[in-house]
């Protein structure tokens, strides 16, 4: 590290040095003679000035010098509003368009899965089929068929097991009549 200037030694002898800057300074100090010696210097002068009760040089105008400063830091500042900061180019798709895109992708691949056809049940063993209007036992030579006919619908109960049952009532007659039809 090279050696700190005089303004920093300065400011860190009397203690006024970002906490940062302190530290990097107080570290190069620590090690190096000649810094060390400068910043001991400045402290010296510091408890001097204190103990003489030393006001500061009256052939300088500081009230005059404290309005320049400020009169410089006003123009530093509207200098810096006429520049204004950088401008940071932003990127025409933000995330909202990424999520609406995600969205928009997940509602066309949902509905693809969903209007993909059923698979066709296989044939080679035999079926049992339901419906409000009867039972159908297929296999693949033929089909046998209990249907009603009334005008109220059957109805109709699946076992687990193989069997299914078609419980109605006869219009004409009155009479329940109930199908059970079982598969082995």
């Amino acid at each position: 590290m090279s050696h700190p200037d005089a303004g920093s030694l300065a400011l860190f002898a009397g203690g006024e040095l970002p906490l940062w800057s302190r530290w990097q300074v107080g570290r190069h100090v620590g090690g190096c003679v000649e810094c060390r010696r400068e910043v001991e210097a400045f402290r010296g002068k510091s408890v001097w000035l204190r103990e003489t009760g030393t006001e500061l040089p009256p052939e300088r105008h500081w009230p005059r010098l404290a309005a320049e400063m400020k009169a410089n830091i006003q123009v530093g500042l509207a200098a810096g509003a006429c520049v204004g900061g950088a401008r940071e180019i932003s990127s025409p798709f933000g995330w909202r368009v990424a999520a609406a895109l995600a969205c928009i992708t997940l509602v066309i691949v949902s509905g693809w899965f969903l209007h993909l056809p059923a698979p066709v049940p296989r044939t080679d063993g035999v079926v049992l089929a339901a419906s409000r209007s009867g039972i159908e036992l297929k296999n693949a030579e033929g089909a046998l068929t209990l249907k009603h006919h009334g005008a109220q619908p059957a109805l109709v109960s699946v076992s687990a097991q193989g069997s299914i049952a078609a419980r109605f009532v006869d219009d004409e007659t009155g009479m329940v009549t109930i199908n059970n039809v079982y598969v082995q």
